[in-house]
């Protein structure tokens, strides 16, 4: 890629997000025709705590209920992805989980801080994936936020005020005038309704312009407070990815996902925290529950599962409990329009 190294740019600093409201970011992008790697969200909640209990540890990316990003040519890049379900995503990716603050009670300012993957790092040539600013009058982020009950359970007396901060990783020249360097395609991160185990499946998408790199599933315990929220279980006993065609994870077993998972994420020990059981465990283990596969193994674009030409793409799940949550994610990449 000949327009690298990169520099980073800050774009908003301080906006206050509203509570329990869906914030349309006013942010000032740099569309001059450089090419964008990824968009760094970083959050600071500042909790004013009495005596309430800390109801997760983690609890700053629960707040951020959904997170849509759409260009002007109604490109969609993320589909209301839940915040916890970023996070897992930029753990995969990156190797290990995002930095934050843990949570504990008292006063004081958490941070936390997502990344939009604008190209993936696991692909040789990135310049296939990367947003080419130029091509856009303008960018929207939405996100979609909770509430103190989100970090604390009880509301009474107790105030959290989240400000947001937006960087874009981008070139330092625009991409080349000969069409060399232009992207063929958009990242597309999308995550599906969650569903109780007994549903046993969810239909994916079949779209000619649509490529999957891989998906991840989380299975949680009965009465999780939401979507990739809930403290994980590893009660899962098969699943199975297959189309019209064939079956590319035919029953795969519990201990070869959990293999998938920690060939790619990284026990983090910053992340302990000694509270009840319960909560140690999703602490301690913040990808308890995940199952991720990636179709992408030696860096190629043309890896991608082609979800064109299919009656049906369909992700099915087994749990031995027939009680637990399931949630999904896949992400891939979508032609440009």
């Amino acid at each position: 890629m000949a327009f690298f190294p990169t520099e980073r740019q800050t774009c908003l600093s301080a906006y206050a997000l509203t509570n329990a409201s869906t914030n349309r970011i006013p942010v000032q992008w740099p569309l001059d025709g450089t090419g964008w790697l990824n968009i760094r969200l970083t959050f600071h909640a500042l909790i004013d705590w009495t005596n309430a209990v800390v109801v997760d540890r983690h609890a700053i990316y629960n707040y951020l209920k959904s997170i849509s990003l759409r260009t002007s040519r109604g490109e969609e890049i993320l589909v209301n992805v839940p915040g916890r379900a970023l996070y897992h995503l930029d753990s995969l990716l990156d190797g290990k989980p995002p930095v934050h603050n843990i949570i504990i009670g008292a006063d004081g300012t958490y941070t936390g801080v997502l990344d939009i993957p604008l190209c993936y790092n696991f692909l040789n040539r990135k310049e296939d994936m990367i947003l080419d600013s130029g091509r856009y009058s303008n960018i929207e982020l939405i996100i979609s936020t909770g509430s103190v009950l989100d970090f604390l359970n009880d509301a009474v007396g107790e105030t959290v005020a989240v400000t947001m901060d937006v960087e874009v990783e981008k070139t330092l020249a625009t991409l080349h005038a000969d069409n060399a360097g232009k992207p063929i395609a958009h990242t597309y991160i999308r995550t599906y309704n969650q569903q109780v185990v007994t549903a046993g499946f969810w239909d994916l998408e079949s779209s000619l312009d649509l490529g999957l790199f891989g998906f991840f599933a989380k299975l949680q315990a009965t009465g999780a407070p939401g979507p990739f929220e809930g403290a994980g279980v590893d009660h899962l006993t098969t699943l199975t990815f297959r189309d019209s065609v064939r079956r590319w994870l035919d029953g795969v077993l519990p201990w070869s996902m959990q293999q998938e998972r920690h060939q790619f994420i990284t026990f983090d020990p910053s992340n302990i925290y000694l509270a009840t059981p319960a909560d140690t465990e999703q602490v301690v283990y913040p990808q308890l529950g995940i199952y991720p596969h990636l179709f992408v193994r030696h860096g190629s674009i043309n890896e991608q599962y082609a979800c064109g030409k299919k009656s049906l793409i369909r992700l099915e799940i087994g749990d031995a409990t027939n009680t637990d949550l399931m949630d999904l994610c896949v992400f891939g990449f979508r032609s440009l329009r």
